[in-house]
């Protein structure tokens, strides 16, 4: 079987876990699920799947120092750090993690995992690696797809058409949908949620993307080629790079190739979008998830995060309270992501120095 590289992509802000998720250090890099940050759970979890070899961390240049730092704390210090100047998508981040790969196995297969998911069940994980990598070796861009419990409206959909091996050709994906078409999708089953998880033999996914976005390749490849390696990081040309279109894998190649397949699997996936997916995955009940000094009386199915002092709660349900050394955040929970439209006001503001 080909090596299958694991590359983690660690852009983005999180801005819907504010106050805590801030610019300079994003939800992935901190402890929110367990004791260990996000990325170091991903890089584990990616190093722990079958034939999985080395890694690679798809950064933006501010985050170098951090990027090292976890990797360390995973136990891969020798990891490879690709350093984007700007965020240009998913598109071409899956392009330079092809790229490192083949540096890794001139017939590597990636697996692309974003860094800020949540993965319960590692051996329903690993099982669905294996059977990714099947696929990918008969140079099918492969994605998971989650098995929905309820009719979300935040995921896109994928639609299973005919098998192909221990997966289905993809049939459709289908944008974030309305509640009655959601609704529809599971009454009718056979789609599945789109985890954002890829797996692709990096040549194939190359080939592809010449063929249905030659300009991005071109891009890429430039600033790849154009770039140099410093020790374990590799950076891009600048230049080159500010000239690569953005878009994700979804609309660039998985929606239009003919050789999408998709992997159903339940493997207690989240992708810790809010402060209610953190309680969804912390609670087992009506109780209220307390994480720090936190007292809590007469409250019922909330969560209540202290970093910096003792926060105390009576009588209080349905909430989400967040404290840090320079805010302190509280809604109810079932507004959980309109959190994103403090950080907007922040910034329409200027105050820069809250996020």
């Amino acid at each position: 079987m080909s090596v299958i590289v694991p590359a983690v992509l660690c852009g983005g802000v999180g801005t819907r876990l504010w106050p805590l998720s801030r610019t300079a250090r994003p939800k992935q890099f901190h402890p929110l699920t367990t004791e260990r940050s996000l990325l170091v759970e991903t890089l584990l979890r990616g190093a722990s799947a079958p034939g999985c070899k080395g890694a690679v961390l798809i950064a933006g240049e501010s985050m170098r120092d951090l990027a090292r730092e976890e990797a360390s704390k995973a136990g891969m210090l020798g990891a490879r750090i690709v350093l984007e100047p700007q965020g240009k998508n998913t598109a071409p981040a899956a392009a330079l993690a092809a790229f490192a790969a083949l540096d890794i196995d001139a017939d590597a297969i990636v697996l692309m995992l974003p860094s800020d998911h949540h993965v319960g069940d590692l051996d329903a994980f690993g099982k669905a690696v294996e059977t990714g990598a099947a696929l990918a070796a008969d140079d099918r861009i492969v994605t998971f797809g989650i098995q929905p419990n309820e009719p979300h409206t935040g995921y896109g959909y994928i639609t299973a058409g005919t098998p192909q091996g221990g997966g289905f050709a993809v049939a459709r994906f289908v944008e974030k949908p309305k509640i009655d078409k959601a609704k529809e999708l599971l009454a009718a089953g056979g789609s599945f949620w789109n985890s954002g998880i890829y797996m692709f033999r990096a040549r194939f996914y190359l080939e592809e993307l010449h063929r249905l976005a030659p300009e991005m390749l071109a891009g890429a490849q430039a600033a790849w080629n154009g770039g140099r390696s410093e020790g374990d990081v590799r950076l891009l040309d600048r230049a080159a790079w500010s000239q690569c279109p953005a878009d994700s894998i979804d609309y660039a190649v998985a929606e239009k190739t003919d050789r999408a397949a998709v992997v159903p699997v339940d493997m207690a996936w989240n992708d810790v979008g809010s402060w209610a997916a953190l309680h969804e995955i912390a609670a087992t009940g009506d109780e209220t998830v307390a994480i720090g000094d936190v007292i809590a009386i007469d409250s019922k199915r909330s969560y209540v995060r202290a970093e910096k002092r003792l926060v105390a709660l009576v009588g209080v349900n349905d909430v989400i309270v967040v404290e840090t050394e320079d805010a302190v955040l509280i809604l109810p929970r079932e507004r959980a992501q309109d959190v994103k439209k403090i950080v907007e006001t922040l910034a329409a503001a200027g105050r820069t120095d809250k996020l």
